[in-house]
């Protein structure tokens, strides 16, 4: 049972790494489009019509995407003063605890904005500035990065809880905070 975990917790990790990857290009063509309009203002005084809105749907995009891949890496901050003081048994159920908190508030927040989508697709909502753009792909977005990041966090507790696996690989990827000392 612990190989297909380990298995399926692999594969969901290369898609966090593909969706990673994406958005790391959405980084890259927002860039290029707001040095590409900043060009074209100033020498030519035509301006790239929609970089506004286009960057900040990407923007969205970039940002809540690799959420999760960044849950998987533990590249999110962590406050050890108190745990480290902690047992290792009573730190790992703490841990624990804290993935399964995680979840929870990620799967609301799936929820949450799953209604905010489906409303904003229903009435087929649009941003109106130099371009009509629709806004319920990117409130999709939204949801699907906080849908990957509530797995992670539940895939994460099950790692740990039941299996009792902490990646050595990927322990020193988090910033850890504690008496004063950063990184």
């Amino acid at each position: 049972m612990r190989e297909s975990f380990e298995t399926m917790y692999r594969w969901y990790g290369r898609l966090l790494t593909a969706l990673a990857l994406a958005a790391a290009f959405g980084f890259f063509g927002m860039m290029w489009l707001i040095d590409a309009n900043v060009f074209m203002r100033k020498l030519f005084n035509s301006p790239i019509t929609g970089t506004l809105e286009i960057t900040e749907a990407l923007l969205v995009l970039a940002v809540l995407l690799p959420m999760a891949y960044t849950q998987m890496r533990r590249g999110h901050i962590r406050v050890t003063l108190l745990t480290q003081h902690l047992s290792p048994t009573l730190r790992r159920w703490l841990q624990v605890l804290a993935l399964l908190v995680g979840f929870v508030f990620a799967a609301w927040a799936t929820y949450a904005t799953y209604r905010y989508f489906m409303r904003s697709y229903a009435i087929n909502e649009h941003a109106w500035g130099s371009i009509r753009m629709p806004i319920y792909p990117v409130k999709g977005a939204v949801c699907l990065g906080m849908l990957l990041l509530s797995i992670q966090f539940l895939l994460d507790a099950v790692r740990l809880g039941v299996f009792g696996i902490e990646d050595d690989e990927f322990s020193d990827h988090g910033d850890d905070i504690d008496a004063g000392k950063v990184g």
